[in-house]
């Protein structure tokens, strides 16, 4: 598809092809597949590449132009386990000591959708509508679908049981959000903003994330 008529880039951001009932991974694909099949300028990518390779991937003469991107990964953090959220990406730059946090954690294997977004705003490649679509995955979550794979447990009530929520459900939410959000023209500005921002100083191990701003749009 040529990049002058790629109008909306969906990209998972963790996506793992082991599990075909992991909430990113193989059945979600399909999910968006199926769901935009047959729609012209839209694009669905496999982002399970680091921060900075996506980076280079937007830089490169042929990377992707779209005029909308979605990116879809897991919360940073889980506080309801199977929410589904969006967010309308308001950018934001982090000082050059924390965003060089950011990369550390990137180059070293980290597959994170804050990350993504902070290093790319830094590096200016997202284009102006840029959404993101969160998934509140607990921490053991991918560890304890792979341990139940191997044990045969793979129904959606067992893994219901097993992770506190029903993945299958997830999955079905994040596709209808996506399509709302790649097909639904400015009804996205509606949605709380997701800026950089540093944490609060005082902790041992200074990190930073990506806030959620419930004010007025900018």
């Amino acid at each position: 598809m040529a990049n002058d008529t790629l109008n909306c880039l969906i990209g998972i951001v963790g996506y793992s092809p082991v599990l075909d009932t992991y909430p990113l991974g193989p059945r979600l694909m399909l999910g968006l597949e199926r769901r935009f099949a047959g729609l012209e300028g839209i694009a669905i990518e496999n982002m399970t590449w680091g921060p900075i390779h996506i980076v280079q991937h937007f830089q490169d003469d042929d990377g992707p132009r779209p005029a909308r991107l979605i990116l879809v990964g897991g919360s940073s953090s889980s506080a309801s386990p199977g929410a589904v959220t969006a967010y309308k990406w308001g950018g934001g730059k982090l000082p050059a000591t924390l965003l060089q946090e950011r990369v550390y954690e990137a180059v070293t294997g980290i597959v994170d959708i804050d990350n993504t977004l902070a290093i790319g705003e830094h590096f200016g490649i997202w284009p102006a509508e840029v959404y993101v679509v969160e998934v509140d995955l607990p921490m053991n979550c991918f560890g304890d679908m792979v341990i139940a794979d191997g044990d045969g447990r793979k129904t959606d009530v067992a893994l219901s049981a097993l992770v506190g929520f029903s993945p299958a459900a997830s999955i079905v939410r994040v596709v209808d959000m996506v399509a709302a959000l790649a097909l639904g023209g400015r009804e996205g500005e509606v949605l709380a903003l997701k800026v950089a921002t540093p944490l609060a100083r005082g902790a041992s191990f200074t990190r930073h994330h990506i806030a959620r701003y419930e004010g007025p749009m900018l």
